[in-house]
């Protein structure tokens, strides 16, 4: 009998999901394996995206949990909870991102730089430094089109008549023309990467920090090259001193992780410190521990209204003393207890372990693609189950985010129950599908280009020194 042949589509949709959900990808009882020593990383990276696609739910259905309670008077619900509060809350999403961007940019250089093959890590940094830009600029350009194009035809509509404030918010409005539409596309291309705005999806607002971040890691690792290991540890540190007192807005959730992340890149080579959490479990227990709990409970702060409960209340005065003037107490919080959980998870092998399960390992995957298309996603689709396709009734003109009028409601508590698991499912599929087809096309793209344009013997490492050979110009 012959069976039907599987379509390519499918074939490269069922090569992206997990074959088994298992919670270890391979013997845990092996010490100090090889595989896992960065699968922990795409681990935490797929935590991270899932956090981000809760945190949007709860800032666009119940924003309330971004405060301790409901009011100044009201009972703490269970979700308004230190700890239990976390996932709902926002920040720690994007700050995780962050840090793997120096974390996972410095690998390869430090590698090759401890074995003293210089010219390879110069090289390594000359072609990675290339290709982040378009890696970044390529998908999420796609992304922007996709929601440019899904605006014209009115996809949009049902989250701007909603009840729901932050999607209207984050909906875009439409121009009065359509050529002023075609001229706006371009236009917010180009904010993208320059200001960070972009009107169709405001969850691109982190690529060009991230962008930034990459590059700031690059530079640091070139300049830092022949330093003694110890030394480079008192860069790293400076710079985190330095980053931790600049009040500039998101040097916490940026910067200062992305040099973090090249702190704990460096020391993961360390044998004398690798040998150490072999060889003392009892007291990497006694140091991941209190770790963990106290970056949970720092990273529990508020959002909003700390000054409604008291442990929220006594952190947001504490606050003054520990962090610059004039900054995000919310976020600074935030970086400190992301720096806090991972130096834990650092120590910890059972904890990378755990990252590095199938799960967590597809969720990371596909976590750039669920960043880039979950926002179109939640204000089209979502809003379509939640509030129906129409956006009737609806009575004279498009009315403006703030305007007090009877908004469309959203549907039944019992359909909310229903659409929102059936919608994250969906928005993973599409992910899958944007991870085997759009990231692939871009990494081809970025691969042409980079043949294009780089030098033809650049595959011939140059001695180093190179102060008598000239620079390529052409």
């Amino acid at each position: 009998m012959q069976y039907v042949q599987p379509s390519h589509l499918y074939t490269r949709l069922i090569d992206t999901i997990p074959t088994t959900l298992s919670w270890s990808s391979s013997n845990s009882s092996v010490k100090g394996d090889p595989k896992k020593s960065v699968k922990w990383i795409d681990g935490l990276r797929g935590i991270a995206s899932f956090l981000v696609v809760l945190t949007h739910l709860a800032r666009a259905w119940d924003y309330n949990l971004f405060s301790p309670r409901d009011n100044e008077d009201a009972t703490p619900r269970i979700l308004q909870w230190p700890i239990l509060r976390i996932p709902w809350q926002g920040r720690i999403g994007v700050t995780i991102f962050a840090f793997l961007t120096g974390y996972v940019c410095a690998l390869k250089p430090l590698k090759l730089s401890r074995a003293g093959d210089t010219t390879g890590a110069f090289v390594t940094i000359a072609k990675s430094a290339f290709r982040r830009p378009p890696r970044l600029i390529f998908p999420a350009t796609i992304a922007l089109i996709i929601s440019w194009v899904v605006a014209q035809f009115g996809g949009f509509i049902v989250a701007n008549r909603s009840d729901c404030w932050w999607c209207r918010y984050a909906a875009p409005d439409l121009e009065d023309s359509f050529w002023k539409e075609l001229l706006r596309l371009p236009m917010n291309f180009l904010s993208t990467w320059t200001t960070g705005y972009m009107a169709y999806d405001d969850h691109q607002w982190a690529l060009l920090p991230l962008l930034l971040s990459s590059m700031l890691v690059y530079i640091t690792l070139s300049a830092t090259m022949f330093v003694k290991f110890r030394y480079r540890v008192l860069i790293y540190i400076g710079m985190m001193l330095y980053f931790h007192q600049d009040a500039t807005k998101n040097t916490e959730t940026f910067q200062l992780q992305a040099v973090y992340g090249m702190l704990l890149s460096d020391f993961s080579y360390n044998k004398a410190l690798n040998g150490w959490i072999e060889d003392h479990p009892r007291g990497r227990k006694m140091l991941t521990i209190p770790l963990t709990v106290f970056g949970l409970l720092i990273a529990s702060y508020p959002g909003e209204h700390p000054e409604w409960a008291g442990w929220s209340n006594l952190m947001f005065k504490a606050g003054q003393y520990i962090f610059p003037p004039e900054v995000n107490i919310g976020k600074r919080y935030t970086a400190l207890a992301i720096d806090l959980i991972i130096l834990a998870i650092f120590f910890s092998p059972s904890a990378k372990d755990f990252l590095s399960n199938r799960l967590l390992l597809w969720l990371g995957k596909q976590s750039f693609a669920v960043y880039l298309i979950h926002g179109t996603m939640l204000r089209v689709v979502l809003c379509w189950m939640l509030y129906g396709f129409s956006g009737q009734p609806w009575e004279g003109s498009e009315a403006r985010t703030d305007d007090q009028r009877d908004w469309i409601p959203i549907r039944s508590p019992g359909v909310v129950a229903v659409s929102i698991p059936i919608w994250i499912g969906l928005v993973y599929l599409l992910a899958a599908l944007w991870t085997a087809y759009v990231d692939t096309f871009c990494a081809s793209l970025t691969q042409k280009l980079e043949r294009a344009m780089f030098v033809e013997d650049e595959k011939t490492p140059l001695p180093l020194p190179a102060t008598s050979i000239p620079m390529q110009t052409a």
